[in-house]
This record gives structure tokens, C-alpha cells and sequence, in this order.
């Protein structure tokens, strides 16, 4: 699970940006979902699994080019055209499976040998990412940049990264490599990501207004682009109380209303702003990614309505199967499950406290900020309070919690 993934998702490389990557302009690492203990079905009618319709182009010509790389093993184009559309499948189904796919069709290429292509490079440092082994995804992306220094992907991602560990000097200087000599939303909305999180919200609304006009061209024929920004620029408007984050995110969804990071995104303002049923109309035919159940379950617990118990279940056995995986990437939207739904202040502080020694952005400190204060611990929210006063983030919601956690305190700062 990803969190993004919004606020309470996170700003760790986000989702739509994987097309980018398609086109040859960016990066990002798909939402991921989990899966639940074996189910034996109580008989032949019984639905396992929706699978893409013979109509997704995209299922189609992965399916072709799997049985071509089936024969041509050697055949490295192809085996990066497969590749990258598993990548393309995950973002848009938020299955991992297609990430396991994507790794072995680049087996023969393994990411630690010499000859490894910077192409091919780059794509390991992606799936490393989207398992949060940022050292990892680093030092990959480290041998892209020797080898080709001007790769706008790579730095993309590696600013991605910084931004997820909270180390903004980086991910500023990332940017400025990705700016090197263009000129457009991508380096702009780079740059405006970290500077919504460094204590300069406004400016960084208003440069991407700005840029927004400036290229609005671009912004029509890279329409995952113009996601990016306006997704940034509603985060951005919302951590600072600013009403026209619904604006934005509506600007957003009128171009992609499909995006599992942006409904995520969406469907936590809404359940901000008291609009849980809106988040049930949102969400209801889309369970199959984790981050989306969650708030779907979420918005059912605030109304009565819906399959809340279903939904719980369904939840358990996914958190549960991750941890059998051994997989970490899954903290943040596990404890807000068990804050949340499953009123375990302890536990979810725990997890909290393990997810924010890996990812410290908006959402991370939320969760942490929530769970301590509701087991009675605000000691545990200290690193959360440095990192808001080192780096003075503007967010109301996070102020107000830190405020809570200060009276808890004694009032002490």
C-alpha cells in the first residue's frame, strides 16, 4: 500500500507520473495493493478476479509483447518496452504483481552488473523506490546520473526520494539539475514541491498559477503533467486553509478521474471537510486498491452506510498478508487503519514511530502527530514537532496537532 502515496497519501513520487515516464518525461512509483489469505470459492460462479477487457489496448499490446520477449530473452528494447508497460499496469490497477513482472523481464540484466544499461538502470531504481529501499533507489540512480548527466528522469526521482526523507537541500538541488537549461511545468513544479514544504506555501501557489498560464500548452498535451501540478497546487492551497484546493483538485480530476493517487488525495479532503458520503459515491466500485478501501471504510464508519464490516475484513487480511511478505511500505495506511478503525492508539503509534524513520512527509507526521496524541504519548511526536520547526511547514492541520501536543506538554515547545 502507498501512500501515497495524500495529504495523508504523501508526495512520494506520485503515481500519474509513471506515464510520464512512458513518454520518455518523468518518473513515479505505483500505489501498491495487497492480498489476503487463500480463498477456495464456493463454487464455478464465483468472480476471482476482474481482469482487464479485451478492449485495454494497453493489456493487449503487453500481452503480445510478452509472448514475443518469451522468445527474444536476449532482446533488451523489447524487454524494457515490457518493462515499462508493467509499470504503466501497476499505476493504473494498483496491483504490485506487474512490478514482479516488470523485474523479471529485466533478469538478464541484473542491477548489479557492470554492463547494466543506465535505461535499464533507471527502471530498478523506480521499483526500488516504490519498496521504499531509497538508499538503494539512490545509489541505482547515483550510476544513471555517471553515465548519462543530464538523464531528467533520474534527477526527478532523486528528488522524489529527498522530498520523501525530508531532506529538501537535495531534492532543491535535484530540481535545479532538472531546470538545467528547460523551461516548462516539470522543473516548475518540481521546484514548487519543496517549496510548499520549506515555509514558502504562497510562492509556491503562486509560481505554479503562473507557470500554469505560462504553459498552457504543455499542460494540454501532457495531460499527466498538468495533474502533477494541479495536484500539488490543491495539497499545497489545503495545507495552507486555502479554499480553492477544491478548485484545483476538481481541475485535476476533470483530467484524469481515474488516478488512484488523486482520489486518494480527494477522498481525504473530502472526509477533512465532513463529506463522507461523497467519498462512498467516489470510491465504491474501486476496493481493489488498499489506499482507496481504506478511505472508502473510513467514510463508511463516519455514516452507518455502506459494507464497513466487509470492508474491515478485507483490510485485516491485506495488512495481514503484507506483513507475511515481510513488506514495510504499507505503515502509514496501516496505522491510520488501526487508529482509525481499529482503535489501537498503541499499535498504530508503533507503526508510526517505524514509518516516519523511513518517510517524513505531510501524512507521515499526521499519523504519528494523531496516534500520539491518542495513546497518551506526545513525547513520541518530538521528531515530528523538529522537523515542523526546522523546516517551517506551513500546515494548519499539523500546526493544530502539534498545538494539542504542546498542551499535553505542559505547553512546553
Amino acid at each position: 500500500m502507498q501512500g501515497a502515496g495524500p495529504c495523508r497519501q504523501g508526495q512520494c513520487l506520485r503515481p500519474f507520473l509513471l506515464q510520464m515516464l512512458l513518454l520518455g518525461a518523468g518518473l513515479c512509483a505505483p500505489l501498491q495493493v495487497g492480498w489476503g489469505a487463500p480463498h477456495v470459492p464456493a463454487g464455478d460462479g464465483v468472480v476471482l478476479e476482474q481482469v482487464p477487457g479485451s478492449r485495454d489496448t494497453s493489456s493487449v499490446a503487453l500481452r503480445r509483447l510478452n509472448t514475443a520477449l518469451m522468445q527474444n530473452r536476449g532482446d533488451l528494447e523489447l524487454a524494457l518496452k515490457v518493462a515499462r508497460l508493467d509499470l504503466d499496469q501497476s499505476r493504473k490497477f494498483g496491483d504490485p504483481r506487474y512490478l514482479g513482472r516488470a523485474e523479471a523481464a529485466l533478469a538478464p540484466w541484473p542491477i548489479d552488473a557492470p554492463t547494466t544499461t543506465p535505461d535499464t538502470l533507471l527502471l530498478y531504481a523506480v521499483m526500488q523506490q516504490s519498496n521504499h529501499d531509497f538508499s538503494g533507489s539512490l545509489a541505482t540512480l547515483a550510476r544513471v546520473i555517471a553515465a548519462k548527466p543530464d538523464a531528467v528522469q533520474a534527477w526527478l526521482v532523486r528528488a522524489a526520494v529527498h522530498q520523501a526523507q525530508a531532506d529538501y537541500g537535495a531534492a532543491s538541488q535535484d530540481c535545479g539539475q532538472v531546470a538545467s537549461g528547460r523551461l516548462g511545468l516539470i522543473p516548475d513544479t518540481c521546484s514548487a514541491s519543496i517549496m510548499s514544504l520549506t515555509g514558502r506555501g504562497p510562492v509556491a501557489l503562486r509560481a505554479i498559477a503562473i507557470s500554469l498560464a505560462q504553459n498552457a500548452a504543455e499542460a494540454h498535451t501532457e495531460p499527466s503533467v498538468a495533474v502533477w501540478t494541479l495536484t500539488l497546487a490543491a495539497e499545497t492551497a489545503d495545507r495552507l486553509g486555502d479554499p480553492k484546493a477544491e478548485t484545483y483538485y476538481r481541475q485535476a480530476l476533470a483530467i484524469d478521474s481515474d488516478d488512484p493517487y488523486l482520489l486518494g488525495a480527494w477522498s481525504d479532503w473530502l472526509l477533512d471537510h465532513q463529506r463522507p458520503q461523497d467519498v462512498i459515491t467516489l470510491l465504491a466500485d474501486r476496493t481493489r486498491i488498499d489506499p482507496l478501501l481504506l478511505r472508502l471504510a473510513l467514510a463508511e464508519q463516519e455514516t452507518g452506510l455502506g459494507q464497513l464490516s466487509r470492508h474491515l475484513e478485507e483490510l485485516q487480511a491485506r495488512f495481514g498478508a503484507s506483513r507475511l511478505r515481510g513488506e514495510t511500505v504499507h505503515r502509514r495506511e496501516e496505522a491510520r487503519y488501526t487508529l482509525a478503525l481499529q482503535h489501537q492508539p498503541m499499535q498504530a503509534l508503533a507503526l508510526a514511530e517505524a514509518n516516519w524513520v523511513v518517510q517524513r512527509e505531510p501524512a507521515d507526521a499526521r499519523i504519528l502527530l494523531e496516534s500520539a496524541i491518542a495513546a497518551g504519548r506526545p513525547d513520541a511526536a518530538a521528531p515530528v514537532r523538529a522537523w515542523l520547526s526546522d523546516n517551517g511547514v506551513e500546515d494548519v492541520r499539523l500546526k493544530a496537532l502539534a498545538g494539542q501536543v504542546a498542551m499535553l506538554t505542559g505547553g512546553k515547545s
